[in-house]
C-alpha cells in the first residue's frame, strides 16, 4: 500500500506542475481522466491506510488539494467561456 501511495503522490505532483504551467497535456481528455481517477483513488487509499497516521494525513491533504484545483479550474472555465 505504501508504494501505491507514494506513486499517487508523484502523480499529484505531476498534475500540480502541469496545472501551474497550463499544459495542454493535463487539459486533454486523457489528462482530465487521469486527474479524476487519481483523485478518486486518493479517497479510496485514504480509507485503506490504517497503520501510518502521517501518510494518511498526507493523502487526505493532497487529495483535498486536487479537489480544490478541480473546482478552481471549473470556475476559471466558466469565467472565460462567459466572456463576450
Amino acid at each position: 500500500m505504501r508504494g501505491f501511495t507514494w506513486s499517487l503522490m508523484l502523480i499529484y505532483l505531476s498534475v500540480t506542475l502541469l496545472w501551474i504551467s497550463n499544459s495542454s497535456y493535463l487539459f486533454s481528455q486523457w489528462g482530465v481522466a487521469v486527474w479524476l481517477l487519481s483523485t478518486v483513488s486518493g479517497f479510496l487509499i485514504y480509507k485503506q491506510v490504517k497503520e501510518n497516521r502521517i501518510l494518511k494525513k498526507l493523502v487526505m491533504y493532497s487529495t483535498s488539494f486536487m479537489v480544490f484545483l478541480l473546482i478552481v479550474t471549473g470556475l476559471i472555465h466558466i469565467a472565460v467561456t462567459s466572456m463576450p
